[in-house]
């Protein structure tokens, strides 16, 4: 019988577990920003279709009561007129921050209603933004 002078292990070197451990590191890290970034595209989706449905409401209660609102109701409130009615319920605010959207009214350009992007959207650039009665502006115009 012939012996060996190396012994035979089926266990890692530390070398191997430490290259394992670096690729598994490595992986996570690319998963969690790949991750993070479609979070923050699926907020600012969700951004855009509140403010859309806030812009509908508004258009829906200066037609049927005759002028935009001084204030909107805080978020997760009915946005109901003087008249009753109720136009949008519950009323979002932004996914990340759960703060109500800004909104101010005036006689002379009827309302601005503000939000944030995290990221470049559609039409709309990342930062502020603005909704008018008569359409968009960033807050770079």
């Amino acid at each position: 019988m012939k012996k060996s002078f190396y012994r035979t292990s089926s266990a890692f070197t530390l070398l191997e577990l430490l290259i394992v451990f670096f690729i598994i590191a490595l992986l996570s890290t690319l998963a969690y920003v790949s991750l993070e970034n479609a979070r923050a595209k699926g907020r600012d989706t969700r951004r855009l279709a509140d403010i859309h449905n806030i812009r509908q409401a508004l258009e829906l209660y200066k037609d049927i009561e005759g002028n935009y609102p001084e204030q909107l109701p805080a978020p997760q409130q009915s946005f109901v007129g003087s008249s009753g009615r109720s136009y949008l319920a519950p009323m979002p605010s932004d996914p990340k921050t759960r703060q109500p959207y800004a909104y101010s009214s005036s006689a002379t350009s009827g309302y601005h209603l503000i939000f944030s992007l995290e990221k470049d959207t559609l039409d709309y650039p990342a930062g502020e933004n603005i909704i008018t009665p008569v359409g968009f502006n960033s807050d770079d115009n």
